[in-house]
This record gives C-alpha cells, sequence and structure tokens, in this order.
C-alpha cells in the first residue's frame, strides 16, 4: 500500500526508513522488512516454490494476486476430477430447480434452498436426482402446515390439487396430518412442528424409503419402489399456502447424517481447504510480530497478542478477511 490512499499514519509509533537507507519506503515498514513479514504470513506452497524459479518480492500491491494463487494452487485439481458420482445424475452443486421443475406459485430464496408456497398447492423439485445407492437430504420446517416431502421421478405431473406422493412414482411424508403418501394414504410417523428437521432417505439398493424426525428413525415408509431402467428419482416437496421450508443437499454439514447414506450434494472441500488455509494465515499474524525500531521480525506470544493498531498488521487482516467473506456468504459456508 503506497502513500496517497487517503490514509494517515503516526511517523512517531513507527520507524520509517531514510532516503540513505538501502531498502525502498512503503510508507509502512521498508520493502524488505514488509517482504519479509508477508512470506511469513503467507508462506508459498511447495507446489508453488518448485514452480517458480525466483521468489518474487511481496508487498500490499501485489499479496492480492500471491494470497489468490496460494488459495487456487488445488482448483485445478479440484475442477479436473470426474463431477460424475455413480447413482447420481445432475448438478454437482443441488438446489431447487426454479426454471421447469414446479408447479404452481413459488417463492424460491436467492440461495436456492428455500421455498415458500403462494398457491394452494404448489410442488418443486431438485436440480440432481439418484438411480443407485443409499442418499438422503433434511428439510428444516419452518411453518407446521400442509406439506408433503419426499421423491419423485422425471414423470411425475403434479398440479394444484395433486403433488408429491398424489402420483404412481412420487412418495411423500406428511408431519402434518402424521400420514405417508403414494397415491393412497395410510397414518405414519410422528407430527412435526416448526424448527423440526426431517431427514428424507432412499435405498435405491433394496427399494425402500424411510424418514427421520430430528435424527429419530420413523420406520420404512415404503418398501419395493419402482427401480429400474430410466427410473431415478430426485427430491421433491409439495406445500400449501404460506408454508416454508429450507433444503440441505450437503451444502453444509448434515444436522442428522446416517450411517451408509450419502448426503446428495458431496461436501464442498474446495472451500473448506481455502478457510482452512486463511486460518492458519490468521494464526501466522497472532505469532509473528514486527520490530520497528529494530527492522525485524519477532516471535510473539500468542496469548499476549492485541491489535494495536499497527497499520502493516492491520492492512494483512484485511486482505485475509477479505478472502473470508464470500466464504461465508457461500451456500457451502
Amino acid at each position: 500500500m503506497s502513500r496517497g490512499t487517503g490514509t494517515a499514519f503516526s511517523r512517531r509509533s513507527y520507524k520509517l526508513s531514510s532516503e540513505s537507507e538501502k531498502p525502498k519506503v512503503t510508507g509502512i515498514v521498508n520493502e524488505k522488512l514488509l517482504n519479509d513479514y508477508l512470506y511469513r504470513i503467507f508462506p508459498t506452497t511447495e507446489r508453488i516454490r518448485l514452480a517458480a524459479a525466483y521468489r518474487k518480492p511481496l508487498s500490499f500491491q501485489n499479496l492480492q494476486e500471491h494470497l489468490d494463487q496460494l488459495l487456487n494452487s488445488d482448483d485445478g485439481e479440484e475442477n479436473n476430477k470426474d463431477q460424475t458420482v455413480e447413482g447420481r445424475l445432475g448438478p454437482s452443486t443441488v438446489v431447487l430447480d426454479h426454471t421447469n421443475g414446479f408447479e404452481g406459485l413459488l417463492l424460491v430464496d436467492d440461495d436456492l434452498l428455500g421455498v415458500i408456497g403462494h398457491s394452494n398447492f404448489s410442488s418443486i423439485r431438485a436440480t440432481t436426482c439418484v438411480y443407485k445407492g443409499k442418499w438422503l437430504y433434511e428439510v428444516l420446517i419452518s411453518s407446521q402446515g400442509l406439506m408433503q416431502i419426499g421423491w419423485c421421478t422425471l414423470n411425475c405431473r403434479f398440479n394444484q390439487e395433486e403433488g408429491v406422493g398424489d402420483t404412481p412414482d412420487s412418495y411423500a411424508y406428511d408431519g402434518n396430518r402424521v400420514r405417508k403418501w403414494n397415491v393412497t394414504t395410510t397414518n405414519y410417523g410422528k407430527s412435526w412442528a416448526a424448527g423440526d428437521i426431517v431427514s428424507c432417505l432412499i435405498d435405491l439398493d433394496e427399494g425402500n424409503i424411510s424418514f427421520c424426525l430430528n435424527g429419530v428413525s420413523l420406520g420404512t415408509a415404503f418398501s419395493n419402489i419402482v427401480m429400474g431402467p430410466g427410473m431415478a428419482y430426485f427430491p421433491a416437496i409439495s406445500l400449501s399456502f404460506k408454508e416454508s421450508v429450507a433444503f440441505n443437499f450437503g451444502s453444509r454439514p448434515l444436522r442428522y447424517p446416517v450411517e451408509g447414506y450419502c448426503p446428495l450434494q458431496d461436501p464442498p472441500n474446495t472451500d473448506l481447504q481455502k478457510v482452512y488455509r486463511l486460518l492458519g494465515f490468521l494464526k501466522n499474524v497472532i505469532h509473528i510480530g514486527i520490530d520497528g525500531s529494530e527492522g525485524k521480525l519477532v516471535e510473539g506470544d500468542p496469548a499476549a497478542w492485541q491489535l494495536q493498531g499497527e497499520p502493516t498488521v492491520l492492512i494483512t487482516l484485511a486482505h485475509i478477511f477479505n478472502h473470508f467473506s464470500p466464504l461465508m456468504a457461500s451456500p457451502g459456508g
């Protein structure tokens, strides 16, 4: 960061190099000390060290580029992985299909995971389906009214009178009326309330569908479901006016994971790796200090660390938290 940015720092607190000294002045600490400090806070990975013939001097002018390189060094490897998972079809990021996988009027949240019914009986399905293996997703019940939650195939055609569970190839749990639905209906499960979490499980090896309420199994709801060529099941819901839920397909850790069952969406490993690296950089800030009067780096005591307004440290922290913000706002955060 150079002078003229509109931020003034007191010269009384920091020794700045004189014109006669070798290192150039950055306006924070001398260029050599800043370079040493930034490389201690943001050390290069082994892959980047091997790829570079020499180490480029670091300053606040090129720190953003260096930080991007550190955080994205594994992205190419991650993106080159085959996104096709056996038994699952569709985008690797699973959301509600607000383009054509719905019937009736619905209000879908910006993250495409929350939905509110806005007509008599609206239905919507997810963007990803499964045809083999054991899968689950969770639904946070935000209101306790009339809803039917479960699974459907692409062939299911809903309207504002018939929804998930009212057609032959769809299956649903209804905690408002405490029933299960597959064309006909029988008693099943327990009554749900706002704040409850419903886990929807499908076993396409055995042909079973079951549900859990707040981590407690409600037992097998359907056996011998239709399977075979061309049969794949989407998470789906039908809900009446003003009823609302929020889905978790796996972009966040499941509240109640079930052994042997996989969430529809793989954990966001790339984002998690970035978070761990950023936390490591924060740890370095706490452990490494700058002695401006001596012009050297010092090992600090983490227990006694205090943020005292050092501009170099403040700007360094700003770069770190600038990368935290989008990760916290993402569905995987």
